[in-house]
């Protein structure tokens, strides 16, 4: 007969889990920065290039439906990373809790 894990084991697992959602999305994070940041750079430069100044070029770049998708981008995949942190955060409390109870239980018994 298996053993079921106990409630300590399947929190690990758990924010195991979060873990490498965590490093997933951060990768993706960056990925989505970095081609932000080179999409806005590059764009931003062609305008100049062909004679505006840097606050016009700018402002030309940001009124764009792909700057707007890249920003998006950035910022969900980032909401992302937030999310996984607090969920480990989260996870890190309740295994402290049942570390705490069982503890608690030893001594009782």
């Amino acid at each position: 007969m298996e053993e079921q894990p106990d409630k300590i084991d399947r929190i690990l697992n758990r924010l195991s889990e979060r873990l490498g959602e965590w490093e997933e999305w951060s990768q993706i994070a960056i990925e989505n920065e970095t081609a932000f940041k080179s999409y806005t750079a590059l764009s931003t430069k062609a305008h100049m290039d062909s004679g505006c100044s840097h606050a016009k070029a700018q402002v030309e770049v940001q009124a764009t439906p792909e700057w707007a998708a890249h920003f998006k981008a950035v910022a969900e995949s980032n909401l992302r990373v937030e999310m996984a942190k607090k969920q480990m955060a989260a996870l890190d409390l309740q295994f402290r809790a049942e570390q705490t109870k069982q503890a608690n239980l030893r001594r009782v018994v």
